[in-house]
């Protein structure tokens, strides 16, 4: 009998501590499983390239080239201001009533303010599909005797002695017009003709030849010259008298190759 109590207060233990080992082991997984905290993965951002910058408008406009304008002593070159004018001295040929090359090379100069105003005629011709094509503009005051010894005539050639040529103060043109092509258009007379023919109230000058000159004739008016009554090609600026009579040297705009 005692044996048997024995055996059950040992059995009693024994279930008594098996519970309370299963309690612990319980409370040990809660725990451990309370401070096992997954680990943070870290991954590095993908870094996506700035999209390439389109330059504005205006930052190209900065940074095109801009042609440069020969200017000097307040002569410019022609050619420099406008492309489409077309440039045949006639003087710079022996095409022209002395028979004989008078200028040293085909450079077309004028003053500023001039070739400023003939830029705009021209560029309102062009939009009719026509240009403007220039024989003489500024003139030497050398070539102005040369001129005038051959011609003493006032009515087409101005006498050096007496004040000169508006020419001489690179403030007018001799010109004509041109189409698309280059061509030149049907005018009154030829250049440099010391006739009437020439003359504006030429009454003879009728049909597609007067109305070109009278085209031409408009948009130089327009844009600030005068006319000349007894040679349809010749155009004054109107601010000539603003300035005096100038020997410049036309080598001096000769654009290097």
């Amino acid at each position: 009998m005692k044996k048997v109590k024995i055996f059950s207060m040992v059995l009693v233990m024994a279930v008594i501590l098996t519970a309370c080992f299963s309690k612990e082991k319980s409370a040990s997984s809660v725990t451990k499983a309370k401070t096992d905290k997954p680990k943070t993965v870290v991954v590095n951002p993908i870094k996506i390239p700035e999209p390439i910058k389109q330059p504005s408008n205006e930052e190209k406009a900065v940074t095109t080239p801009i042609a440069k304008i020969k200017e000097i002593n307040e002569f410019v070159l022609l050619s420099s201001l406008d492309k489409d004018i077309v440039i045949g001295l006639k003087y710079a040929t022996s095409d022209n009533f002395t028979h004989r090359i008078i200028y040293p090379n085909n450079i077309c100069v004028l003053r500023r303010s001039t070739a400023d105003k003939l830029v705009k005629a021209n560029t309102g011709l062009e939009k009719l599909g026509y240009r403007i094509k220039v024989w003489d503009a500024y003139r030497p005051v050398y070539v102005q005797k040369i001129f005038w010894d051959i011609v003493k005539d006032s009515r087409f050639v101005a006498n050096p002695k007496t004040g000169g040529s508006i020419h001489n103060r690179g403030c007018a043109v001799d010109i004509t017009l041109v189409d698309k092509n280059g061509n030149e258009l049907l005018m009154p007379s030829k250049f440099d003709d010391f006739t009437s023919k020439a003359y504006r109230t030429n009454s003879s000058s009728q049909g597609e030849a007067r109305k070109n000159m009278e085209l031409l004739t408009k948009y130089m008016v327009d844009n600030g010259f005068k006319t000349l009554d007894t040679e349809w090609w010749h155009f004054d600026d109107l601010d000539s008298k603003k300035y005096a009579i100038a020997d410049i040297d036309l080598n001096l705009f000769i654009e290097p190759k």
